[in-house]
Order: C-alpha cells, then sequence, then structure tokens
C-alpha cells in the first residue's frame, strides 16, 4: 500500500474542504436545536424527552409575585421518577440573555398539589406549581421554566422558553375563551 499523496489528490481534497467551509459558514444564521435538551417557544406546547418522557406545560399565570404553572407529565421508563421540586426551575431572562430571576434564589419551585410521589410508567399526571417572588414581565424578558425528569441526567432537561409577548397572547387567548 502506497502512503504517497500524489498532487492531483491533494487539490482534490483541498477543494473539497473548501466547499465544505464555505457551506458550513451559510448554516451560521441557524438556530441549533439540541435534541437532548429540547426547547418549545409555544404555551402551551408539550415536549418529548430522549429519556421516554413527554412533559406539557398546559398554562402559565404571573399574578401577585407568584408565577403558577400546569404541566402535564407521562413516563414511558420502568422506573419511577420521583417527584421533588428540585426537578423544576423558573427564570426570568432579559433580551441580552442576562438573569433577571431564578426560583432557587427564592426558595425554588414549589408544588402544590400532587396524588403520588412518583411519576410511574404510562400514568400521566397532571401537576401545580408556584414560583415566588416572581417579577412583572417587561418587554424583552422571557420566563424559562426548565424541568429535569431524572437529576442525575442534567444534560436530558426539558425547557420552555416563553416570552413576554407569547405570554400575553396566551392570557388574551384565555380571557375571551371564558366569555
Amino acid at each position: 500500500m502506497s502512503y504517497t499523496f500524489s498532487r492531483r489528490a491533494f487539490l482534490k481534497y483541498s477543494a473539497a474542504t473548501a466547499v465544505a467551509v464555505a457551506g458550513a459558514s451559510l448554516l451560521g444564521g441557524c438556530e441549533y436545536q439540541d435534541p437532548q435538551n429540547p426547547v418549545s417557544k409555544e404555551l402551551p406546547s408539550a415536549i418529548k424527552s430522549d429519556l421516554n418522557v413527554i412533559a406539557g406545560l398546559k398554562s402559565m399565570k404571573i399574578e401577585k409575585g407568584t408565577c403558577t404553572l400546569e404541566v402535564d407529565i407521562e413516563s414511558a421508563r420502568a422506573n419511577p421518577i420521583p417527584l421533588d421540586p428540585y426537578r423544576f426551575s423558573v427564570a426570568v431572562k432579559d433580551a441580552e440573555d442576562k438573569p433577571v430571576y431564578f426560583s432557587d434564589n427564592w426558595g425554588g419551585v414549589r408544588i402544590l398539589d400532587a396524588e403520588n410521589s412518583l411519576i410511574q410508567q404510562k400514568k400521566p399526571i397532571t401537576i401545580h406549581l408556584a414560583a415566588d417572588h416572581f417579577p412583572t414581565l417587561e418587554e424583552g424578558q422571557t420566563v424559562v421554566f426548565k424541568f429535569m425528569p431524572i437529576r442525575e441526567n442534567s444534560e436530558y432537561s426539558m425547557t420552555w422558553e416563553i416570552t413576554k409577548e407569547v405570554y400575553e397572547e396566551f392570557i388574551a387567548n384565555q380571557s375571551t375563551s371564558k366569555n
């Protein structure tokens, strides 16, 4: 076997490399979506994790310094998932992605109701969560709600990024549907 590199082969591979680099630069404006950490920017919306867990953020309400969230969770995992407040976090960031609020700085997220302390396989649950000392949303701010089904595998989190505009549209739709 010969390990020599001819001039023709060198030019061929150089041209292929140049085309690949040029093609990659065209993708610079695309948003990267990590399949292990899915993100939704809609309310309501559901996310399916690679951990065989589906979670849906059904509603969110910010009122009197408290953010309440209604979340549906269903697991296809054989092992039950413990349901504890440390698997959830709520934050607010500004337009430059600078932190404005983080629930762990104010006692964490509280579980308001849960029939069971475990999420069992193929037994969907709905839970209500609350984060206290929550700020009033201002222009350009985004609420970031995160659910980590398995804390030991925090790289497999589910995240909802709800802008002020999406939140206000959701609330407006809620008030018109009640009338």
